[in-house]
């Protein structure tokens, strides 16, 4: 009787687990906006921001469950267009910064090419690994571009579960190293100004 009774419970949470795995998670991808001081002089500037999706594969979901095979099952999609939630975020770590985001002066471009989680399994516990690509230009208030340039954030967690909240979490952290990277580049700050 008790044989049975761990066998019927060890099938119940096979077939749990599996029914996770095999439907569709649609999760928010949370951006934390950086503690970056002001920038000297960015309240007097101006500035409008915009993405655009240029990824060639994937572009209908941010990742996939697996099962404990490494086996790819059902799709991860964002709540959001990814096209939003990156410009979001540059608007966001933009303004903390003291920049004027709005309709004016110089345009800051983020083409996404890649915006993707992957899992793996491992002995004890898996891994989440996401890959965040952007080329980022800006264009002065005339239209001529002053700035280019492939940026790239990469993040990984362990997990115990192959899940959208763990792929949104680390796909987060991916965006915040990018654009930490962007924000960053003389360049492109100085291309603000242009």
């Amino acid at each position: 009787m008790k044989s049975n009774l761990l066998a019927g419970l060890a099938l119940a949470g096979l077939v749990g687990l599996s029914a996770c795995a095999t439907s569709e998670d649609i999760v928010p991808v949370p951006y934390a906006v950086s503690t970056a001081s002001a920038t000297p002089g960015a309240q007097n500037i101006r500035v409008t921001v915009a993405s655009s999706d240029a990824r060639t594969e994937n572009r209908a979901r941010i990742g996939a469950q697996i099962n404990g095979y490494g086996m790819e099952m059902a799709a991860i999609r964002s709540q959001i267009e990814v096209t939003d939630i990156v410009r979001d975020a540059i608007a966001a770590e933009l303004r903390q910064r003291g920049y004027q985001v709005g309709d004016a002066g110089a345009r800051v471009n983020a083409e996404v090419t890649t915006f993707y989680n992957d899992f793996s399994v491992g002995m004890l516990a898996g891994r989440s690994k996401a890959d965040v690509g952007l080329t980022v230009t800006v264009t002065n208030a005339a239209g001529a571009e002053v700035y280019r340039r492939a940026i790239a954030g990469q993040a990984e967690r362990t997990v115990q579960l192959a899940n959208g909240g763990n792929a949104a979490t680390t796909l987060s952290q991916a965006l915040s190293l990018a654009l930490k990277e962007l924000m960053g580049d003389p360049a492109f700050v100085a291309a603000l100004t242009r």
